[in-house]
C-alpha cells in the first residue's frame, strides 16, 4: 500500500519524495531524489481504463437520477456536463497513473524496454 499511496501524491513510490512525473502523464524515468528507476513500470493503458471506470461509476450514474439530464434538451445536457467530465476525466488520469505505477512498484512487475 506504500507504493499505492505515493503514486496517489504521484510521488516516486521508491522513496516518496521525488516527482513521479515529468510532464502530465510522462513518468520520470528517474527519481531525482533517489536515483530510482521509475521508467521501468509499464502502466500502459490500465490508468484509462480505471479512469473511465472511475468517472462513469462515481460521476456519471449519479447523474442520471437528476430529473433534467431526462427533459431537457439533449445538446444543452451534453453542453454542461460535456465539459465537467472532460475536466473531472483529465485531472483523475494522472492519480490514477501515479496509482498503477505505484501497484507495479509494490508488485515488483517491471516492463521490458523494447
Amino acid at each position: 500500500m506504500t507504493g499505492v499511496r505515493r503514486g496517489l501524491m504521484m510521488r516516486c513510490p521508491e522513496c516518496g519524495q521525488g516527482r513521479l512525473f515529468r510532464s502530465y502523464l510522462k513518468v520520470d524515468p528517474v527519481c531525482d531524489s533517489c536515483g530510482h528507476e521509475n521508467g521501468q513500470y509499464r502502466a500502459d493503458d490500465g490508468p484509462a481504463y480505471f479512469t473511465m471506470v472511475l468517472v462513469g461509476h462515481l460521476v456519471l450514474a449519479p447523474l442520471l437520477v437528476f430529473e433534467f439530464i431526462w427533459t431537457w434538451n439533449p445538446l444543452l445536457v451534453l453542453a454542461m456536463i460535456l465539459p465537467l467530465l472532460a475536466a473531472i476525466t483529465l485531472g483523475t488520469l494522472p492519480v490514477v497513473k501515479g496509482a498503477v505505477v505505484g501497484t507495479l512498484w509494490g508488485l515488483q512487475l517491471k516492463g521490458d524496454h523494447r
